[in-house]
């Protein structure tokens, strides 16, 4: 009971300062209290699991969206998906008493932490967005992150929610007891081998062969099979085509549905797929799910627009996978643009920024629309070194480390060129920063704005 009057004092205080309490109320009471996650997770009745790679907190928070239009739930929204950021989306969600407001969760849990804690929730669903390799001092090689996945789900009666189009996540599937359901896009959004990308999991892991694609969506995610088994990317039980802003579901026994999408984005797409599947697997309706897509609100530094002058769009990067499926999306908007490009090594980035190389930034390079970028944070110059092996032109580059700067320099440099709009792309660090960063420049703009229409 300490644990729980901690947590809910110091989310209270840092509520008060204007503060974010994600994860520091649940870090203080598992100190005081070891056993808070399994006190607390033990009182709810069904807790739907989101892991994987990348995505997780965009499917989170459009599953959470959908599950609400049913009931009240339990989510840790903002992504703070490890013990102690658990424990404080408990915490926020509990009485004085520790009695849960809600019954059902759905949590958003890092790959690492996933076996440390599934002991403690009752989890009827457990949704895998992908599997890349990512932050190798955390997960270590691609193998590691899996089994840390596998033994996660092990002893659940959990129905798994796989990314059929990754032969990773496929490969979680095929030993799990309980029953287990495939997401996929359809075959005619698949685009040939034309660039020389990394890829994880080239290789079947039954058997060692290399693996032959008819295509590619991104990444290793297409249509796959192992030349020498059995291994093979199965007919997805949710199959998705998209047409500009609408995915048109197919799904066995039951009739097609077209879904107005909220998002955009390739890797978007599968997020959204993800989620409706494990709607569809919850009991949801299609009302539900709709109602939920169009309550969506994109998070942190995923897509995010802002009202700048000009328009800035803030992105999250932290592998060579989602990096690479932003610099697509970026590259898919024609027009001319400034580029931001903010490096951090800090723990929660992972110290290791080799992975810069294995990015696919000869996209922005060959694609001739980034009229300038400008690299920052704390690892600019190797942003910036990497930029130049690319082949992108060194007139056209500028180096700021510091990150208030780089936002004015940057919509500096788009002002000049027309406007364009100004693509912020950001390691985890860097992120909040430079979202406060823009939120500052959104706020003077509107008030300059009302200031002229005032006295006009």
């Amino acid at each position: 009971m300490l644990g729980i009057w901690i947590g809910k004092l110091l989310e209270f205080l840092l509520r008060l300062a204007g503060r974010r309490a994600t994860s520091f109320p649940g870090k203080f009471a598992l100190r005081v209290s070891p056993g808070i996650l399994m006190k607390l997770g033990r009182q709810l009745e069904r807790c739907i699991v989101v892991t994987g790679t990348n995505g997780k907190t965009t499917t989170t928070q459009l599953l959470a969206a959908m599950m609400r239009q049913e009931g009240p739930i339990i989510t840790n929204a903002e992504g703070a998906n490890m013990q102690q950021g658990l424990a404080a989306a408990l915490i926020k969600h509990a009485d004085w008493r520790g009695r849960l407001r809600a019954k059902t969760a759905v949590l958003e849990i890092d790959e690492a932490t996933l076996p440390l804690v599934a002991s403690c929730f009752p989890i009827r669903v457990a949704a895998v967005t992908n599997v890349f390799r990512d932050q190798l001092d955390r997960y270590g090689e691609l193998d590691s992150t899996m089994q840390k996945i596998i033994s996660g789900l092990a002893d659940t009666e959990a129905v798994l929610v796989l990314n059929g189009d990754d032969p990773l996540a496929r490969h979680i599937g095929l030993g799990h007891p309980g029953r287990v359901l495939y997401f996929g896009l359809d075959e005619r959004h698949l685009s040939p081998q034309t660039r020389e990308q990394m890829r994880d999991g080239a290789f079947c892991l039954e058997c060692g062969e290399r693996l032959a694609y008819d295509g590619f969506f991104y990444g290793q995610l297409g249509v796959y099979r192992c030349p020498n088994c059995d291994f093979f990317r199965p007919h997805p039980d949710f199959l998705a085509r998209v047409e500009g802003a609408a995915l048109q579901l197919k799904q066995a026994g039951q009739p097609d549905v077209t879904l107005r999408l909220p998002v955009r984005g390739l890797f978007n797409v599968y997020n959204a797929l993800c989620a409706v599947a494990a709607a569809r697997v919850c009991g949801l309706g299609t009302e539900h799910i709709q109602r939920g897509l169009d309550a969506f609100r994109a998070p942190l530094g995923r897509m995010q627009v802002f009202s700048t002058r000009p328009e800035a769009i803030l992105n999250l990067i932290k592998n060579p996978t989602g990096c690479d499926s932003v610099l697509q999306a970026i590259c898919q908007d024609a027009q001319p643009k400034v580029v931001c490009i903010a490096i951090n090594d800090l723990a929660a980035d992972g110290r290791d920024v080799s992975w810069l190389w294995d990015a696919d930034f000869e996209w922005l390079a060959e694609s001739g629309q980034a009229v300038h970028i400008v690299t920052t944070g704390l690892r600019a110059e190797d942003m910036a070194l990497r930029l130049k092996y690319a082949g992108y032109p060194t007139v056209q580059m500028h180096v700021q480390p510091n990150l208030n700067l780089a936002v004015d320099m940057s919509l500096a440099l788009a002002e000049e060129h027309g406007p364009v709009p100004v693509y912020v792309l950001s390691t985890y660090t860097a992120l909040y920063p430079m979202a406060e960063c823009l939120e500052r420049k959104v706020n003077a703009y509107a008030h300059e704005t009302a200031y002229r229409t005032s006295v006009s």
